[in-house]
Formats: structure tokens, C-alpha cells, sequence
């Protein structure tokens, strides 16, 4: 019976298919002389830090710019004497100078007399009275925009009242409205251009500048209107683009390649060398082959860093 038990077993372990028995052991790999790693894995170039070349170009940068015109150095102009204004002949933001009239004058006296003559008569009576009375232009100390008018033809004034007031200058006070990497400097010039008149376009010059606290990129403009002319009216808006600077046949490099370190920048160039001892080299160039320097992942707060989430 025993045998007889012994000789089932073993027909029945003959009939177990060959993939059915436990995990065939590694395949072993022949290795090659001494040791020695494949071919094809010797071949595989070690991982390093990527080569570049600086390249030879033209650069250009501009931004964006957006502010409200404002009214710089003014000065008011004031009746010369007790009387009357006749008639007004400046107009609200008209650009005038020194030879522009803004306003005739009569004086009390005058302004009486032509009241009492009919229409018919008025010119007979200017005529015969103007050895004695006559019309006073009022004229402007200098050129400017005219941002205020206080008066009206037919308007009764006393001497010293205030009748204009006149800006030396125009300003637009406003922003860049995109991130700025390069250097601000004064004497930069940008066209701006009225928002509801595209027609109105003006040339201006950067006066002065303050980078914003919370946007460092970004920074508080003052630009001069240098070509003032009628039309530019004040507390309106005006977008342009200011102009920071050209360079033909320049060294250029991706800025992301730039190594900051202690308020310096570097960028990893190529050298070529001389004599050399075991502590130190001489160094006779560089080329413009530069590595990409490698930097470590970013990290949020929480410690984990881009490639993890």
C-alpha cells in the first residue's frame, strides 16, 4: 500500500506544468574582461551641467506705461487794473505763449461808456475815445496750458483778481504695468498717446522714479511732456511705452544663467590655461562657452518641493 501511495505522488508532481514551479533564479550576465560593465552601458556619457555659448545679437527693451496727466509749475495771471473783460479769446488746456492773447480788458470808466452807446454807435464811440480809453491784452508770463479759466466776457473784475491759471509744465505721473529687469535712469523718453483720443500722441522725457515697496519689478514714474500743444487736457488718462534701451552686437545670455552671489553676478565661462603646480593655475582667457549652472529644486512652504507635487 505504501508503495503504492509513494508511486501516485510521483505522477502527479511529472504532471505540473514546467511555468507553474516557483520563480526561475536571474539570469546571470557573462561579465566581459576583468569585470568589466557592456558596451553599451560604457558608452553613456556621465550627467553634468549643460554647455551653452554666449551669443551675439541685438537687444531691446521697452515697458509698458500708464498715468494721468497732471499740472506742473503753475502760475496765475491776474487783472492788471478795475474793469471789465470784453471779450475772452483762450480756451480750456489751449497751449499759448508770451504772444498770445488770453483776454481784452476796458476799465470801469470805458466799460461805461460803451454801455451807454447802441450797437450802431459802439464803434464811433471806440474811435472817438481811444486816445483815452483803450483795450488792454492780457497776455501770459510764459509759455504753458491753460488749466484754469475764471472769467467770462462781460465779466466785472477789481484789480488782482485771478483770471488763468497757466502750467509751465505737464506731467504723467503713473507706472510701468509690466515687470521691469533692467536699471532705470533719468532722460529716457517714451510716446504717449491719450486714451480716448488716440489722435492726441505727446513725447516725453523720465524725470524721476521710485520703485514700488511691495513690487520691486515694478516702480512710480514721472514723465515731462516735451512737446506741449493744445489738446493735452489735465486729470486724463495717457498710456505708452517708455523706451530703456538698444544694444547692437551685444554679449547676450539667458538671464535665468546668471549666478547672483554676494550683490555680484557671474557667469560661468570657459578659461583657458597656462602653467599650472598642484595648488594653483594660470589662467590666460575665457571663451564664451559657459555652463548652465545647476540649482536645487524649488520649495513651497510646506517643505515639498514642484517635482513632488
Amino acid at each position: 500500500m505504501k508503495k503504492r501511495l509513494l508511486n501516485a505522488a510521483a505522477a502527479l508532481l511529472l504532471s505540473v506544468p514546467a511555468g507553474a514551479a516557483g520563480p526561475a533564479a536571474p539570469a546571470k550576465t557573462k561579465a566581459g574582461p576583468q569585470g568589466a560593465r557592456p558596451a553599451a552601458q560604457e558608452a553613456r556619457p556621465l550627467a553634468g551641467p549643460v554647455q551653452h555659448s554666449i551669443k551675439i545679437g541685438d537687444i531691446a527693451v521697452y515697458t509698458p506705461v500708464t498715468g494721468i496727466s497732471t499740472a506742473q509749475d503753475t502760475y496765475d495771471v491776474f487783472a492788471p487794473f478795475d474793469g471789465r473783460v470784453e471779450t475772452l479769446q483762450a480756451e480750456l488746456f489751449e497751449f499759448v505763449t508770451v504772444k498770445s492773447v488770453l483776454a481784452r480788458m476796458v476799465s470801469t470808466e470805458m466799460a461805461a461808456l460803451l454801455d451807454s452807446s447802441t450797437p450802431e454807435s459802439r464803434k464811433q464811440t471806440e474811435r472817438r475815445w481811444q486816445d483815452v480809453y483803450s483795450y488792454t491784452d492780457i497776455t501770459p508770463e510764459t509759455q504753458g496750458v491753460i488749466t484754469n479759466i475764471y472769467i467770462q466776457p462781460k465779466t466785472t473784475v477789481t484789480k488782482g483778481d485771478r483770471l488763468f491759471t497757466v502750467a509751465r509744465k505737464v506731467f504723467i505721473i503713473g507706472r510701468n504695468t509690466e515687470p521691469l529687469y533692467s536699471a532705470l535712469t533719468t532722460g529716457m523718453t517714451a510716446e504717449v498717446v491719450h486714451v480716448r483720443n488716440p489722435d492726441d500722441t505727446f513725447q516725453t522725457r523720465l524725470t524721476g522714479f521710485i520703485r514700488l515697496k511691495d513690487s520691486p519689478l515694478l516702480n512710480r514714474v514721472w514723465l515731462e511732456v516735451l512737446d506741449l500743444k493744445s489738446g493735452i487736457k489735465i486729470g486724463e488718462q495717457f498710456n505708452g511705452v517708455l523706451t530703456i534701451g538698444k544694444s547692437s552686437g551685444a554679449m547676450i545670455a539667458p538671464r535665468a544663467h546668471i549666478v547672483n552671489s554676494g550683490g555680484k553676478r557671474f557667469l560661468i565661462t570657459e578659461i583657458t590655461t597656462g602653467l599650472e603646480t598642484a595648488e594653483e593655475t594660470e589662467i590666460l582667457g575665457h571663451t564664451s562657452v559657459y555652463l548652465e549652472p545647476e540649482y536645487p529644486a524649488a520649495e513651497a512652504k510646506d517643505g515639498k518641493t514642484k517635482k513632488v507635487r
